[in-house]
């Protein structure tokens, strides 16, 4: 792998088939390719300019940045020995490593350009220009798997989610059941959300909740205080939790008060939420009660603004927000090889092909191979990841 500070280009441009956008795929080489996932303004600096990702090669991983008009990649730390994300062993059952490098569970202070990552059982920060690194907490725990980090608006600190570790996992056992089977009536499970200042300094808890499971917790785009919850009850979890409460909520830091954000389909448990840009509103997916998935937006007080049936959707998927229209984007759902806005601005939905992302969702482990779409502040581009044979890369699309 090459040394932190160095840079390169290994990209390849071509015209979408479908849309004949101008395509980048930023990355041919190594194991696997990541954008930061699933939150709202998680992966691009505030000028649209430069995307972060993780990459594993040459038995190592490290954290990159990408301009993107040229597609030049900087390795931005110098390699580390590990590959691969903590959890996915305790939760997934699965790795492509040991466990221990840097993957996808990052995020970007986009205004002062702070990146945020996970390198083994350490959370920490590297300055995108100046390549400064800051220790935030050397060590989690082997007992704890956390989630994706979260950044407040102000870019002052970090919040991350925690659950436990897989019991055999911890006890130097090799695993005889499933992570949700050893938490299936709740017993040990915990959900608890840290603190730490983006400078360093003293971590602290903000929230608890026994029974309960999160890997999600992004602050509000425009409020520090508020935070998008998952809430995932036994016996299933984040595989469909009790099967009757309602998956995602709001937190009010200052308070403790939860808010319900509920769909007004029947099946409950939403598969995956974020903020609209402008942080009044949250939003959804999941399978209907009815048949297919829903789509949807609640805005923060938990009134509906819009939901979608789609009863002959029958595809896996991600939602996540556009700026600068009011649309969702989709990685599957309606298709599993598009990228779709559904715009949410008129009673009835609309859907437009963005590019053909193209991914063989089983061609790795997990979720390595998933897309998981995210647009930049500017509304410019939009980010995706593609697997093929054994390995993923990271792609973006002008629109």
């Amino acid at each position: 792998m090459a040394h932190k500070g160095e840079t390169w280009n290994e990209s390849e441009t071509y015209r979408d088939p479908w849309t004949l956008r101008p395509v980048r795929r930023i990355t041919t080489r190594g194991l696997y390719n990541q954008s930061p996932n699933y939150h709202t303004n998680i992966g691009f600096s505030a000028d649209g300019e430069f995307l972060i990702f993780a990459s594993a090669r040459e038995n190592g991983s490290a954290i990159f940045k990408c301009h993107l008009p040229t597609g030049d990649i900087t390795q931005l730390i110098d390699s580390v020995p590990g590959v691969g994300g903590y959890g996915e062993t305790h939760k997934g059952g699965y790795s492509v490593g040991d466990g221990m490098g840097v993957s996808g569970s990052m995020c970007m202070a986009p205004h002062s350009r702070w990146a945020v990552f996970r390198a083994g059982l350490a959370l920490r920060a590297v300055h995108i220009d100046t390549l400064e690194e800051r220790v935030l907490i050397p060590d989690l725990g082997a007992e704890w798997v956390p989630g994706v980090p979260s950044i407040d608006p102000a870019e002052t600190e970090v919040i991350l989610s925690l659950m436990p570790g897989h019991p055999d996992l911890l006890a130097g056992r090799r695993p005889t059941q499933p992570y949700m089977e050893c938490f299936a009536d709740g017993t040990g499970m915990r959900m608890k959300l840290i603190r730490v200042p983006l400078t360093g300094g003293e971590v602290t808890t903000v929230y608890e909740e026994p029974g309960v499971g999160s890997a999600h917790a992004p602050h509000c785009p425009t409020d520090g205080d508020l935070l998008l919850l998952d809430r995932d009850f036994p016996p299933r979890y984040w595989g469909g939790s009790d099967g009757q409460t309602n998956r995602i909520w709001t937190l009010r830091l200052s308070t403790g008060q939860l808010t319900e954000l509920p769909p007004q389909d029947k099946a409950r448990f939403q598969v995956h939420c974020v903020w609209t840009w402008d942080g009044e509103g949250v939003i959804y997916h999941g399978r209907s009660a009815v048949s297919g998935h829903y789509i949807g937006v609640v805005d923060k007080s938990g009134q509906t603004v819009r939901e979608y049936l789609f009863d002959k959707a029958p595809h896996y998927g991600h939602v996540s927000a556009m700026a600068g229209r009011p649309a969702v984007i989709l990685d599957g759902n309606l298709s599993n090889d598009l990228l779709l806005w559904v715009y949410y601005d008129r009673a009835q939905p609309r859907v437009e092909v963005i590019c053909r992302h193209g991914t063989d969702w089983g061609a790795m482990p997990g979720q390595y191979p998933h897309p998981h779409p995210i647009c930049d502040p500017t509304g410019r581009w939009i980010a995706y990841n593609v697997a093929a044979r054994g390995r993923s890369d990271v792609f973006v699309v002008a629109v």
